[in-house]
């Protein structure tokens, strides 16, 4: 699969067709994988792909758009384009996306076993079916907590988190360039590292990102405390598609549903 993988590479870089190719390197070990940026046919050679190459590469996308990409892309990055495209944060005519197919990647800190929502994922060779989100057990134990047990367990996951913004870092459709947790005039959040506003911050992001978040997991891949993010990310995924239907990350047109309304729509007062 490299050696095919590159030879596209090289083909796009030597016709000119893309200015960079976005895909992975071997990192520090053979373990490891990490993003790299080709524009020499000469460097293709480096571009590998197997279950390690863990990052979603869609995030740089964003902040490259006035060039034109070729970008290796996995199930999920592919989803993430998609979602970027049809909110105009990059032009469709600049992205060559490079179609592979992959069977999965490990778990952040586990060599062998592969990543729970690879093994469930239907779109493995890039299909637009839509997969319906039921969620994991995980979401469905949760589910059956109290509000109080719920808020214990976020108070004590939240408590440990540094602010570090890792996961708005890596996270493909946190995008905008003036974040609401740095603001100062207003402040919306205080610069104090507290749980309270710790979570605050977390919930506020988690809305922003609703029916727009794709579960690919690399906000909690890259939290250096291991914060259990994807519980959160699961379930909205899960509550997008029972409240309005809505999976994302299927195609470039639908919007996602805090995006849009119909114009009969009647608002019922809340009692």
């Amino acid at each position: 699969m490299n050696k095919e993988l590159q030879e596209i590479a090289r083909n796009l870089l030597t016709e000119k067709t893309v200015d960079v190719i976005i895909g992975y390197e071997k990192g520090y070990d053979d373990l490891h994988g990490r993003p790299v940026f080709i524009d020499s046919p000469e460097d293709v050679d480096k571009l590998i792909i197997n279950k390690y190459c863990t990052n979603n590469l869609a995030v740089y996308l964003p902040i490259h758009r006035k060039i034109k990409i070729g970008i290796v892309a996995k199930v999920c990055d592919l989803k993430s384009i998609r979602e970027l495209i049809k909110e105009h944060q990059i032009p469709k005519e600049n992205v060559v996306i490079i179609d592979i197919v992959c069977e999965g990647v490990v778990r952040k800190g586990d060599i062998e076993q592969i990543d729970e929502r690879c093994v469930g994922c239907d779109d493995k060779y890039q299909g637009t079916k839509a997969q319906r989100h039921k969620g994991t057990k995980a979401v469905e134990d949760f589910e059956k907590l109290s509000s109080k047990e719920k808020g214990n367990f976020w108070d004590r996951e939240f408590e440990r988190c540094l602010r570090c913004y890792a996961c708005r870092q890596a996270c493909p459709v946190c995008y905008c360039p003036d974040c609401f947790a740095q603001r100062n005039m207003p402040e919306y959040l205080n610069a104090k590292v507290s749980t309270e506003e710790n979570k605050k911050f977390q919930m506020v992001r988690m809305q922003h990102v609703f029916g727009r978040c794709t579960d690919c997991r690399a906000c909690e891949n890259a939290c250096p405390v291991g914060i259990p993010l994807s519980l959160i990310t699961m379930k909205i995924a899960k509550d997008a598609f029972e409240l309005f239907g809505y999976v994302s990350g299927i195609d470039e047109e639908t919007r996602p549903p805090l995006s849009s309304f119909l114009k009969d729509e009647v608002l019922e007062e809340i009692m």
